[in-house]
């Protein structure tokens, strides 16, 4: 994709330390697009607390940037911590004071969390009711706030949650290393929240919505892969991959599927599919398994 003519002035991206940050920073600086990284203690680019609100203002009149990929958020770490109401106000608090204060439009990571409450499928940008509580309620309220100023061009990325290296968790890789160590899996209870697309795929449809021109009003975009999908299927695709037989358990799951016209209208649908991240996945499990067995090896 040709993004000749992109404004010279810099991309804005919070949040640049993350997980999703730094893939977003990787392709950015490898179509060589001008950019201004941040981060909470200046791990990578520059230090700003998003909290403070005079920090953000003296950030964004320094850099005077294009475009703001707003990326920086606090992820919960565990199932329970998604109810912590306290973490999502942290969160909405930053994207307020930068969508309050930026002169230019904002792209958002948001989330496909903001679906919660969701009971038909697949799910349009336009269908979602407003969640009751916690991380979900604060993704929604984030949208909330950045639709609020109403400036032409804003979007809200609705991402899954994502898989790939450098991380080494989330349910799909362990369940890559289970089969691949000791050839089985259990999948006990019918986790809901899950990863369901690669970083390095979000991170580019989030790159694609920064350098293409937009004047379109505010709105959500769902960013996903074509399909439907739980997760005993995604566990069974790994499991075949892996070569291994895997039965899955009798609970009742729910199918998540989303409405990608929108997505595909405004920055094009990406080549890969999700059985091709996932056999990555296993590749790239696979290789921290022998890595891992080498060592082992080598301390005896």
């Amino acid at each position: 994709m040709d993004y000749v003519g992109h404004d010279l002035r810099p991309i804005l991206l919070t949040g640049a330390a993350g997980y999703l940050g730094r893939h977003v920073l990787a392709k950015l600086n490898a179509r060589r697009i001008p950019c201004a990284p941040t981060s909470l203690g200046g791990r990578i680019g520059e230090s700003c607390d998003l909290t403070d609100i005079e920090a953000v203002r003296s950030l964004l009149d320094r850099i005077r940037p294009s475009v703001v990929i707003h990326c920086a958020a606090l992820v919960p770490k565990s199932v329970p911590a998604y109810d912590d109401i306290s973490t999502a106000e942290f969160s909405v608090a930053m994207l307020k004071n930068v969508a309050e204060n930026a002169r230019c439009r904002v792209v958002l990571a948001s989330s496909m969390t903001v679906y919660a409450g969701a009971t038909e499928f697949p799910v349009d940008e336009e269908g979602v009711e407003a969640p009751a509580a916690g991380y979900a309620r604060g993704k929604w309220m984030a949208e909330q706030a950045l639709f609020g100023r109403d400036s032409p061009g804003d979007v809200a990325l609705r991402l899954p949650g994502l898989f790939g290296p450098p991380r080494r968790s989330g349910l799909l890789y362990n369940a890559a290393k289970a089969f691949m160590t000791r050839g089985n899996f259990e999948l006990t209870t019918p986790a809901e929240l899950w990863a369901a697309m690669a970083v390095e795929d979000a991170a580019e449809y989030l790159v694609r919505a920064a350098v293409m021109p937009s004047d379109s009003p505010p709105q959500a975009v769902n960013v996903g892969y074509e399909g439907e999908f739980d997760v005993p299927s995604a566990v069974a695709q790994i499991a075949a991959c892996c070569e291994v037989e895997w039965n899955s358990p009798l609970i009742r799951v729910k199918t998540f599927s989303m409405c990608l016209q929108r997505l595909e209208s405004r920055y094009g649908m990406l080549a890969e599919t999700f059985q091709q991240r996932l056999e990555q996945l296993v590749d790239d499990v696979r290789h921290d398994v022998k890595t891992e067995s080498a060592a082992d090896l080598d301390s005896i």
